[in-house]
């Protein structure tokens, strides 16, 4: 009776034990201080209302170095925060997967103790039933010390049973807090990817910058005041007429806009139905890739990309320092409609740096060719 008793005991402290180191590794805070944490973020809302104020100043080349340094350095404290973050969860995963190994052992160990311990509760249940406990019992005491022994074995057995089953409920609590933890994980470390291609970018547009511009602040302005040029020629270009082309029909050949570094087309797509041609706006543009892989390149091979949508290392030199389109030059320089459609042909009277043709397609799209001849 006494060697029952204190097993019960024995396990179901084992158990306690266990299951409070499991929660307080859950639960303590890492290694990194909660000061560092919040330092870095209060740097992050520091260098993030720099950019906004800087952007708000003259453009100038000293005032751009200053927003990609600025960039530069937000990017970095980023990078740190999401590295911070990506060690913590792999220490709550490594404690999380140590306990719930431990906690699973002890399960099964407690399992078999249950199973033996069923087993002989059934062999003494056969032997010693009520009924045969009072036959062969000497007294009524001795009958109920024999008879409180089996009540309190049975009785044992169930509180193991009901133990095993909420410790098992906790175990797999914690091991769906573990894969939560493990998804969160790879949504930081693709971030942190994003965040370190992202860092080299901006280095590299410093580098382009200065590279262009040759530090020269009067060359800075030069190179702006080309590119706004040629925009507002793009803008102000006539329409010459329109009619309906099919896919790789030919509709202009590639141009010189004078500020391309030689002939090339700028190429940029739009959700733009012809009736809402008016409501146009050339930064309202969207990613050509997609909608180019289900039709056809608007030129021949072979076709080389020169400057790509986003931030480029021209880009800074456009008033929202951002490329809306995809510029590519070809050693055949025909210009092809990439799907069927409507097209506007335009040109500036002045030059030919407007030239270009809007093609509105039934699927609601409108494709733009820029700088033909």
């Amino acid at each position: 009776m006494d060697w029952g008793q204190t097993l019960y005991q024995i396990l179901v402290m084992k158990l306690s034990i266990l299951i409070f180191l499991l929660i307080v590794s859950v639960f303590t805070p890492n290694c990194y201080s909660e000061d560092l944490v919040n330092d870095l973020s209060n740097k992050i809302e520091e260098y993030s209302q720099k950019l906004i104020e800087l952007s708000k100043a003259k453009d100038t080349l000293a005032n751009q170095i200053k927003i990609l340094n600025s960039q530069v350095e937000l990017t970095l404290l980023k990078i740190n925060h999401t590295e911070i973050s990506i060690k913590t969860l792999n220490q709550e995963i490594a404690n999380l997967t140590t306990e719930i190994s431990k906690l699973d052992v002890s399960l099964n160990h407690l399992s078999e103790i249950y199973i033996e311990q069923v087993n002989q509760n059934y062999r003494l249940n056969k032997r010693a039933s009520p009924f045969a406990v009072l036959i062969t019992s000497h007294s009524f005491n001795k009958f109920l010390e024999q008879y409180k022994y089996l009540t309190k074995i049975q009785r044992n057995s169930q509180d193991i049973l009901v133990s095993m089953e909420t410790d098992r409920t906790n175990y797999d609590i914690q091991k769906q807090a573990k894969e939560a933890k493990q998804a969160e994980l790879e949504e930081l470390q693709k971030k942190l990817t994003e965040q370190q291609n992202s860092l080299a970018k901006q280095k590299n547009n410093k580098t382009n910058l200065l590279a262009v511009t040759k530090n020269d602040e009067t060359k800075y302005q030069q190179l702006k005041k080309a590119a706004e040029s040629e925009l507002n020629s793009l803008l102000s270009a006539r329409f010459v007429g329109k009619r309906e082309v099919k896919k790789g029909e030919p509709i202009g050949i590639m141009g010189n806009t004078g500020y391309s570094f030689g002939d090339h087309l700028h190429f940029g797509l739009y959700n733009l139905k012809e009736s809402d041609l008016s409501s146009w706006a050339y930064t309202n543009d969207i990613d050509p890739r997609p909608y180019i892989s289900s039709n056809i390149w608007p030129m021949s091979d072979p076709i080389t990309i020169t400057q790509e949508r986003g931030v480029t290392k021209y880009s800074y030199l456009y008033s929202d320092h951002f490329h809306h389109g995809i510029d590519m030059v070809s050693t055949n320089k025909t210009v092809k409609a990439i799907n069927d459609g409507v097209a506007y042909f335009y040109k500036n009277p002045s030059s030919s740096l407007g030239n270009h043709v809007k093609l509105f397609h039934p699927d609601g799209k409108m494709t733009l060719y820029l700088h033909l001849q």
